[in-house]
């Protein structure tokens, strides 16, 4: 078991149909070291992509934004005009027209050999490993991100979202929510004449736009620059911060406002995003050093994790506020109640009698209702309930919400980091047990950074658990968890793995 890669084996079970496609499997072949066949994850017949260790279904849903497309025009939408209009919109609503004013200079402007364009990492220079743009052009699936929007199942899912009366404006809308993380665009006045509209996910996307701060971030200024935060003024976003890097990510790996996946969509084809930070961080390609990173600083995985739960929950709050503004506002495109607020195997498993789902400690929703927020939340609420409660409250009174209390709810929210050695509780669902166990191989690997041995037992644990909670065969739902009775794992079966986890992880921790 690879002590970095541990987070594929339930993640592919999620990915249904996308694994054949060429992104997906080269990108397999190019990031993985070491190949786990472990039977976890396998669905509906596709060829399963090897094993990360850390491994869960749901990440799949947001890997599907990272891996599928070729050109962004579509047999469904096939005008140019539908695309530039679309381009249009994102440039003026999406993520980049709120950042700083520079101008975008475009992937091509970091290539050269001598900067960032080498074909190996150049041990000489401490702040850069001179082959960032290679790693990101070779490997990385967010260069090809936007090809993702011409494969067979992306023309599929804009054919089934399409209804009879669209015209090309109609078009235009839909596809610029695709195309706001897929192939975010600046504005057109922010483009340098280097830039170049197919780079999908490119270096500005994180690092922002490049115009004001490529000169000085090659001299000797940089890093006081960096420190003082003036490099920040010129555009710049300094991703080594933890909060920022994991901001950078739930614009899209989440959503934000103009840029979502809602339950429209996912029914479409589109997996649900149920993203968890140190688990995609793992299985990205690294273009920066990030083992002397571990190396500086053990608790990085700790830190990673913290602030990814705290810039999901976030997002998810703002992402939630907008869309129940969108209803207040009866605007015509706006879906309410939005079913991706809520647990999707509430509804999307087999029907059961008895079932652990009709007692009343099943979860925080009333019977017969789904259960809201149980991906983001479940861990905040440990740390934020208070805060978190109005919203809850709100989003479950009933079948049809009223945005109004949503709103102010939202509004209110206050969050504060949740602690990765929180006591283990019974979960609740799928989407806590899982949140549960990624808590705690984060946790391990820190151990790991550390200079902890590694543990064949502790290696056995965690491989258990995570096929406790893969899905079963041919599914993406975890069907009959829980559930006594058959080859599914009970409630309490769970629990003991988790606890046995987490006794076998401060064991280690104290030796």
């Amino acid at each position: 078991m690879s002590s970095r890669n541990r987070y594929d084996g339930l993640l592919r079970s999620l990915n249904r149909k996308h694994e054949a496609s060429p992104c997906a499997t080269d990108y397999a072949s190019a990031s993985r070291r070491a190949a786990h066949t472990d039977g976890t994850g396998r669905t509906s017949g596709t060829p399963r992509c090897c094993g990360f260790d850390k491994a869960l279904v749901f990440f799949a849903a947001g890997l599907f934004v990272l891996f599928h497309v070729e050109r962004v025009t579509c047999a469904t939408e096939p005008g140019v005009s539908v695309e530039q209009s679309a381009f249009a919109i994102d440039s003026t609503k999406g993520l980049l027209a709120v950042r700083h004013s520079g101008k975008f200079l475009g992937a091509r402007s970091c290539a050269a050999s001598a900067c960032h364009g080498g074909v190996d990492p150049d041990p000489r220079f401490p702040l850069s490993q001179r082959n960032e743009y290679v790693t990101w052009l070779d490997r990385d699936p967010h260069s090809r991100s936007h090809r993702t929007l011409d494969n067979e199942l992306s023309q599929a899912i804009l054919s089934r979202l399409a209804r009879p009366a669209d015209d090309d404006d109609d078009r235009a809308r839909r596809l610029a929510n695709c195309l706001g993380c897929h192939n975010p665009q600046p504005e057109p006045l922010r483009r340098s004449d280097t830039y170049f509209i197919r780079d999908g996910v490119s270096c500005e996307m994180c690092h922002g736009a490049a115009e004001q701060w490529i000169g000085p971030h090659v001299t000797a200024e940089w890093p006081r620059l960096k420190q003082s935060g003036e490099a920040i003024t010129m555009g710049f976003i300094a991703t080594e911060d933890r909060t920022v890097r994991a901001e950078t990510c739930v614009a899209c790996h989440v959503g934000s406002p103009g840029r979502e996946v809602n339950h429209d969509l996912i029914a479409a084809g589109h997996p649900a995003l149920k993203f968890e930070l140190t688990a995609y961080y793992a299985m990205l390609p690294k273009h920066w050093r990030d083992t002397d990173e571990r190396r500086g600083n053990p608790q990085l995985e700790v830190e990673l994790w913290q602030a990814g739960q705290v810039a999901c929950a976030k997002a998810a709050v703002e992402l939630l506020k907008w869309r129940a503004t969108r209803a207040a506002d009866e605007d015509t495109d706006a879906i309410w109640p939005e079913f991706a607020e809520y647990d999707c195997y509430a509804c999307h498993h087999d029907l059961v009698h008895p079932s652990w789902r009709q007692t009343s400690d099943a979860g925080s929703a009333p019977l017969g209702m789904a259960e809201w927020g149980s991906w983001y939340f479940n861990r905040m609420r440990q740390v934020s309930r208070s805060s978190l409660e109005p919203v809850e409250t709100a989003m479950q009174s009933g079948f049809r919400p009223e945005p109004a209390a949503v709103i102010a709810a939202c509004s209110s929210v206050r969050f504060a980091a949740p602690g990765i050695q929180d006591a283990v509780r019974v979960p609740k669902n799928w989407d806590d047990a899982t949140q549960q166990y990624l808590a705690l191989v984060a946790w391990e690997q820190a151990q790991r950074d550390a200079g902890k041995p590694n543990a064949t037992r502790l290696t056995t644990s965690i491989t258990n658990l995570r096929q406790q909670l893969a899905f079963p065969e041919g599914h993406d739902s975890p069907m009959r968890l829980f559930e006594s009775g058959g080859a599914s794992v009970t409630r309490d079966q769970v629990h003991q793995s988790l606890l046995e986890l987490m006794r076998q992880i401060q064991q280690r921790g104290e030796n």
